[in-house]
């Protein structure tokens, strides 16, 4: 059985708002462990700690007997990525595949050149990603194939082409660039952006139940989610119309007295 982390994606946010990725790394038989950043969600204070929790999600991933612990795969959005970057950097024998979702590796988190670190690196940039600037030095989300950080990310001086994989999976050096059609905030609620991570790990992991990419159904839940949220307010709206019916409601429904001057 193949495991996947899957941390929370980015500042303020909590685990929640990537339950779309962890929904599908569950329908492919992928043990999941979804976490909250450090001093975000229901994860203590203070934040921007420990490797923003990141080493510790890894290490109480390997301490569970069902986890084959030569078979793990990363996956973080934004500063989540920065989180699983952390644990990597922590434990680098400790995974086997990483998805940087609208992240970057971060400054002097690894070496220049390195092709070993991150192992097995997917990066999942969206064309219209509002922080390429800070990520990967380029004003456009557009131009980070030509982002010379990159470049040395991937071992090449060349524009790096999307969808190519550069490197060899076997020895953990493999590289591969996806821009899906959306924005930063966009990846959580993307086919493309969650079906690139799914076909990621379907390549450099191994057991689990193979599933084609496009085979989605995290859309539903939204779908759910927002019916029920509608659902909630016409209850509290309906009831409060029925409430203003009642004896002890009536003075709320009746017409107020004139205005004295």
């Amino acid at each position: 059985m193949t495991e996947v982390t899957s941390v929370r994606p980015s500042s303020i946010n909590s685990r929640e708002v990537q339950s779309d990725f962890a929904l599908e790394f569950a329908r492919r038989g992928y043990v999941v462990l979804s976490l909250d950043q450090a001093g975000h969600g229901f994860s203590d204070a203070p934040a921007f700690v420990n490797g923003y929790g990141g080493p510790a999600g890894l290490a109480y991933l390997r301490s569970l007997d069902l986890v084959d612990k030569n078979n793990i795969g990363l996956e973080g959005h934004s500063m989540g990525g920065w989180t699983i970057l952390s644990a990597a950097a922590a434990y680098p024998d400790g995974y086997k595949a990483m998805v940087l979702e609208g992240s970057s590796t971060g400054s002097g988190r690894a070496p220049e050149g390195s092709l070993t670190y991150p192992r097995n690196l997917a990066l999942v940039y969206s064309q219209y990603d509002e922080f390429s600037q800070l990520m990967w030095d380029v004003p456009r989300a557009k131009d980070v194939i030509n982002s010379p950080k990159l470049q040395k990310v991937f071992g090449t001086t060349e524009t790096v082409q999307p969808g190519k994989v550069y490197g060899d999976p076997a020895a953990g050096t493999a590289r591969v660039l996806y821009t899906p059609a959306t924005t930063h905030p966009g990846d959580h609620l993307s086919h493309e952006a969650i079906g690139h991570a799914l076909d990621w790990f379907g390549r450099t992991l191994t057991g689990g139940t193979p599933l084609p990419a496009s085979n989605q159904v995290w859309h539903w839940n939204e779908v759910g989610t927002t019916l029920g949220w509608l659902g909630f307010i016409s209850l509290v709206l309906g009831t409060g119309g029925l409430l203003l019916h009642t004896r002890s409601f009536e003075g709320c429904a009746a017409r107020p007295p004139p205005r004295v001057g």
